[in-house]
């Protein structure tokens, strides 16, 4: 009786594990989506689906690079954004709504296609973070000119 006492706890144990594992928590987020465009001084990223984000839970993330047409963006580290509203773009109309960072897993230069990583934000004193994926967009027409 004693091994199948313990077999059923080890089962039940299994379970509360798994449940765990599966079920999200408060502090997760879901994977945000969306697609980055490459200036000449930086790199902007479009997500969608980011919990905790304004409606309609869009956010524009710009990764400032430094030198106007040198894109050079580490991977595997920690990069400041600045976090605007939906439909903003970094050209100093728009009224930075927090800042963040940023963790790439790939490097978007020069000619990737695709790139996911990780963004942490600090938003009306909350902090939120999930992971993203995004597809490049290119313009025939940028809308950021560097001089």
């Amino acid at each position: 009786m004693t091994g199948s006492l313990f077999g059923r706890i080890c089962i039940c144990l299994n379970a509360v594990v798994l449940l765990l594992v599966i079920l999200p928590t408060a502090s997760s987020a879901q994977n945000a989506t969306g697609h980055f465009e490459v200036y000449c001084d930086g790199v902007g990223f479009f997500l969608a689906k980011v919990d905790g984000a304004p409606a309609p839970g869009k956010l524009f993330l710009f990764l400032y690079t430094g030198l106007p047409g040198t894109l050079y963006v580490p991977k595997e580290t920690w990069q400041d954004v600045y976090v605007y509203r939906n439909g903003c773009i970094a050209d100093g109309k728009c009224k930075v709504l927090a800042h963040g960072k940023v963790w790439l897993d790939d490097v978007p230069m020069p000619d990737a296609r695709r790139v996911s990583g990780k963004y942490e934000i600090e938003l009306n004193g909350q902090h939120f973070r999930g992971q993203f994926a995004a597809k490049r967009h290119d313009y025939k027409h940028p809308p950021r000119l560097c001089m």
